[in-house]
Order: C-alpha cells, then sequence, then structure tokens
C-alpha cells in the first residue's frame, strides 16, 4: 500500500511577525522614556547649582577691603540680576580693636539700576546692599540664552580732604534654581578711569541649567507629539481605515487646549515671540488645527447618515407637502364602491 505524504496547513493561526513587531516597538518607547528619565534626573543631580566667584579667599586679606557679591534672582525678561554686596572684611582701613571703620568709606558700584554709591560710616556696622545690576542677554533665544553684567566695584576714603582708592577684593557664591554663574576678570574701558588706568572690571555670566535645558527639551518634544498623534488619527479615519467616532473631535479639541498649559509649565517662563514659538508652538497648533479639519472631512464623508440626508451622502433640506383633504363621504363612498359582487349577493 503506497504511503502518501499529507501537508496540514492551518488557516487559523495567527502570523507571529505582526505581533513580535508590535513587543519590539513597546520595548523600544519604553526603553526611550526610561532613558530620559535618568538623562534629566542625573543632569538635575549634577548641576551646578552653587558656583564661586572668582577672587574668594578663605582668610580675609589684610591689604584690602573685601566684598561679597550673591546672586539671588535673575529677571531674565527685564535684563536685571538681583543681587547683595555685602562687606566682610575693612583690612588696612579698619580700626585694630573693633575691626570697624576710623573714617568714613564711600563704595562705588557700576551698572546698578538704583544708587550707585552709598557710604559706610566711622563706627557702623554695614548692612547688605541691595543691587538690580543691569544685564545684558536675549531672553528669546531660551533656553540658550545668557545675561552678562561687567561689574567695578571701588572703595573710596577720604585722606587729607582728598578721595582716595583702597583696594578692593570682589568675591562670592551664587545659588540660583535653574541657573548657573561663572565669571573672569577682563580689561576695564575709559568710562572709568583712575590716575590715567581703567579699573579692571568682573565679568559675571548668568546661563540656565542643564537641568532646566533638558527639561525644556522633553517639554518641547512631548508637545511635537501631540499634532503626530492628532494628524494620524484624522487620516487613518478620513481613508476610511477606521471607524470614524464623533466624539473623537473632543479629544483633538483637548489636545488643541491643552498646547497653552503646556507652553506656560516652560521653565523661565520665555515670552510670546521667543524662537520656540516660531519653530515648536506654532506648528504644534497648526497641526492640530489640520488634524481637527481633516477629521471633521472625515466625519461628514464616512459618519452615518442623519434622517435628512440624501441618499448620495449629501446634505439635503426636506420640504413638507400638504396633502389635500378628502370629505369623509367621499372616502365612504370610495369603499362602497370597491365592494365585491359576493359581498353584495351575500347581502341580497
Amino acid at each position: 500500500m503506497p504511503w502518501h505524504t499529507v501537508h496540514v496547513t492551518s488557516e487559523s493561526t495567527p502570523a507571529r511577525g505582526p505581533r513580535r513587531r508590535g513587543r519590539i516597538l513597546v520595548v523600544s518607547v519604553v526603553a526611550v522614556l526610561v532613558l530620559v528619565y535618568v538623562v534629566v534626573v542625573a543632569l538635575y543631580a549634577i548641576s551646578d547649582r552653587v558656583a564661586s566667584i572668582q577672587g574668594c579667599t578663605d582668610d580675609p586679606p589684610s591689604d584690602a577691603v573685601l566684598l561679597a557679591i550673591s546672586p539671588e534672582s535673575v529677571d531674565a525678561a527685564g535684563d536685571r540680576l538681583v543681587a547683595t554686596l555685602e562687606v566682610l572684611s575693612f583690612g588696612p582701613i579698619g580700626s585694630d580693636d573693633s575691626g570697624l571703620l576710623t573714617e568714613p568709606l564711600t563704595i562705588l558700584v557700576s551698572d546698578n539700576d538704583g544708587p550707585r554709591t552709598f557710604t559706610i560710616a566711622q563706627d557702623e556696622i554695614p548692612a547688605p546692599q541691595s543691587l538690580r545690576l543691569i544685564t545684558d542677554g536675549y531672553v528669546e533665544r531660551w533656553p540658550f540664552d545668557s545675561h552678562s553684567v561687567d561689574l567695578v566695584v571701588i572703595s573710596l576714603q577720604e585722606t587729607d580732604g582728598e578721595p582716595a582708592v583702597v583696594p578692593t577684593l570682589l568675591c562670592g557664591s551664587a545659588h540660583v534654581p535653574g541657573w548657573t554663574f561663572s565669571s573672569e576678570e577682563i580689561a576695564g574701558t575709559d568710562e572709568l578711569v583712575i590716575d590715567g588706568e581703567p579699573v579692571t572690571q568682573v565679568r559675571v555670566v548668568a546661563t540656565r541649567s542643564v537641568a532646566t535645558v533638558a527639561f525644556g527639551i522633553v517639554i518641547l518634544g512631548l508637545m511635537a507629539v501631540l499634532p503626530v498623534l492628532g494628524l494620524t488619527v484624522a487620516i487613518v479615519a478620513y481613508r476610511g481605515i477606521r471607524k470614524v467616532e464623533a466624539t473623537l473631535m473632543s479629544w483633538m479639541a483637548a489636545m488643541l487646549f491643552a498646547t497653552i498649559p503646556l507652553r506656560t509649565f516652560l521653565p523661565g517662563s520665555p515670552p510670546i515671540g521667543s524662537w520656540v514659538d516660531y519653530l515648536v508652538v506654532l506648528w504644534v497648533v497648526a497641526g492640530l488645527v489640520l488634524g481637527l479639519v481633516i477629521y471633521v472631512a472625515a466625519w461628514l464623508r464616512w459618519g452615518t447618515r442623519g434622517e435628512r440626508a440624501a441618499p448620495d451622502g449629501s446634505i439635503a433640506v426636506a420640504t413638507a407637502v400638504a396633502a389635500p383633504t378628502v370629505p369623509a363621504s367621499a372616502l365612504v363612498g370610495e369603499r362602497g364602491a370597491d365592494a365585491s359582487p359576493a359581498d353584495a349577493g351575500g347581502a341580497d
């Protein structure tokens, strides 16, 4: 008896390819989200939140007045750096007994939005002075903007009726969340000259921390995902691949209105008209509106017809035509005329 090879095929067995690709996609998305989370947290942890300004020394110098400047906040939109200036040591002009002044001292601070000189009286304990330094920067370049100020601090004391310059050192530290600070000495300009020589300036630069930049980029990336989702749903529905649900229009409108809260959630609150508005926010809104328009077109094309719709799917306006009034006697007469002969014979 001959043997025959029989090939058995199962049409009901699902293909493993799409399932595997779907799992790989899900795992990849989760891995990317975890990686972004770890990077943002790590950048926040290692960001240099306390930056020292050059010129600080552990022990107060004996041959110069030691001043400390401490930035407190940065007003990027107003180009102002709020800081405090404090006298740590009077150095050679301080009393040997108390360390206080034996003669009044005047301190001059350049680029201050307010009084640029303040005087410390004899035997007075100096109080910290609040400063609003005028900075130079462009907040429209958020989050890559930087704001700097060229600072000059001079100490003057009268000697024999004439003001004399007292050597001065400037130091300090900064602890402003979301900002990092650096400083360097630069050559002076002709605007302030003492004994024929320009006074050396200290340039203080404030830039946004790496964690703040990363946070802003993540928020912008999430905003860019919204129009992609909306356009995908709209195009798929318009092509008839998926069923049109009118309730999805409210979901797309909710994404459109969520754009403004996400925009205001950006760290540092960049002003309206920044480069992020032209490169990201504007096109996010445009993409969401376009997706909503396409979905409305899909609803008109594939949506369930209403009672007043024409057979071809177009919108029709139904007109009511009044039927002629028929007397009751005529209806009775018609019924009698329609009676069959068999009924008439039975009646006889």
